[in-house]
C-alpha cells in the first residue's frame, strides 16, 4: 500500500504544483487588489475579484490542457494494445485517453474552482479583518 501511494503521488506531482501555484497566486492577487484600491475595498469586492481571477486561471489551464491533449493524439491505428511499463498504462492506451475528459472535469475544473474560491475567501478575510475601518488592519 505504501509503494502504491508513493507511486501515485509521484505520478500526480505536477497537479499538486499547479494547484499550489493557483492557490498562492490568488492570495497574492487579492492582496494586490486591496493595495491597488487604496485599502478601501470591501470584503465582497475582494472575494469577487479573487473569484474572477480564479475563473480566468481555470479557463487558461483548461485550454492549455485540452490543447496538449489534442496535440498528443496518437496516430490512427496505434490505440490498440501498446506495451506498458509494469503497472503503468501507456500514454496511447485507449482507456487512459478516454479518461481524459473525466480528469479535465474533476481535476481541472472542480479542484481548481474549490481551491480558487478558498484562496479568494481566505485572502479577502485575511486582508480585511476589521470591516469597520477602511484600512487593512
Amino acid at each position: 500500500m505504501v509503494f502504491y501511494i508513493t507511486q501515485w503521488s509521484s505520478d500526480l506531482w505536477t497537479g499538486y504544483i499547479s494547484n499550489a501555484v493557483l492557490f498562492v497566486g490568488i492570495l497574492i492577487f487579492v492582496i494586490h487588489v486591496n493595495k491597488a484600491m487604496g485599502g478601501r475595498a470591501s470584503l465582497g469586492n475582494l472575494f469577487g475579484m479573487g473569484l474572477l481571477a480564479a475563473g480566468i486561471a481555470i479557463v487558461i489551464v483548461a485550454s492549455a490542457t485540452i490543447i496538449f491533449h489534442l496535440a498528443t493524439e496518437p496516430p490512427a491505428g496505434t490505440t490498440g494494445n501498446l506495451p506498458s511499463d509494469g503497472a503503468r498504462m501507456s500514454e496511447y492506451s485507449a482507456s487512459k485517453r478516454e479518461g481524459f475528459w473525466i480528469f479535465l472535469l474533476g481535476n481541472t475544473f472542480v479542484t481548481n474552482a474549490v481551491l480558487g474560491g478558498l484562496a479568494a475567501l481566505l485572502g479577502a478575510v485575511t486582508v480585511k479583518r476589521n470591516q469597520k475601518t477602511t484600512d487593512a488592519r
